[in-house]
């Protein structure tokens, strides 16, 4: 399935029409997580990009060795990598999937675990509150995963 296929049933399924691409980039809010879906130029991956402030610049050094540390056998990224965006330095995660092995509901749950880290991470670093995503029934009561209160950026 082609990207811009995935994007469109994701934005469909989260109550947004008429996502544009901006420079090859969809960008979608998730309860005050912004997030960036592109693809490589060969349409064969899809990344999940998202950025996490440094909230206090006197803990930068110690939010960037605890983002460090997560990224030991993904240890704390839920599958994602940190990175340093050489542009703006800003603490940037990244998740990347093959999209040849992405059906909509692989995506959606791809994008779910990703915002799921992002905001694990924005409370961590002071930018935004950790969220308790543990369910409080059994995953097969519980409703779709996918109830995101997203918004276009």
């Amino acid at each position: 399935m082609k990207l811009e296929e995935l994007i469109g049933k994701f934005s469909a399924a989260v109550g947004i029409e008429n996502v544009p691409a901006v420079e090859g980039v969809w960008k979608f809010s998730a309860d005050g997580n912004v997030f960036g879906v592109t693809g490589d130029e060969m349409g064969e991956i899809v990344w999940l990009f998202g950025e996490v402030p440094y909230s206090d610049p006197e803990k930068k050094d110690a939010l960037l060795k605890a983002a460090m540390e997560a990224n030991y056998f993904h240890r704390g990224t839920g599958g994602a990598t940190f990175s340093l965006n050489p542009e703006t330095g800003a603490l940037t995660l990244i998740a990347s999937k093959k999209l040849d092995a992405l059906g909509e509901e692989d995506f959606f749950a791809f994008v779910e675990k990703f915002v799921n880290a992002l905001a694990t991470w924005k409370g961590i670093s002071g930018s935004g509150e950790v969220r308790d995503d543990s369910p409080a029934a059994p995953p097969e009561e519980q409703p779709t995963p996918f109830n995101f209160d997203f918004m276009r950026v």
